[in-house]
């Protein structure tokens, strides 16, 4: 993964925003996750319009982190999500819908 890859949900992922939380439901495995407050922001940027380095500008601008340590957290995030299937990337921006 670069910073100019765009990550988006695995077209198998269900999620809805629960109390400020995302919650995520793999559908081929049925597994799920709740995500925090930081990890729903990403969730939410990882929406196929945002590339790694827009959503690590926007934890910057949103959250007190330096830059740095938002790309190392958002990196480390996002892989995350990618090893669970629940994210795929993409080299170019995706049409919103």
């Amino acid at each position: 993964m670069n910073e100019h890859h765009y990550p988006a949900p695995h077209p198998q992922v269900a999620t809805a925003i629960v109390e400020g939380q995302a919650v995520i439901v793999m559908a081929d495995s049925g597994n799920m996750s709740v995500l925090n407050e930081l990890g729903t922001r990403i969730w939410q940027l990882s929406d196929g319009s945002h590339c790694v380095e827009e959503i690590v500008q926007t934890i910057v601008a949103e959250y007190e982190v330096d830059v740095a340590q938002a790309r190392v957290d958002v990196g480390a995030f996002l892989e995350q999500l990618l090893a669970l299937q629940a994210l795929v990337l993409h080299e170019a921006p995706q049409p919103a819908g």
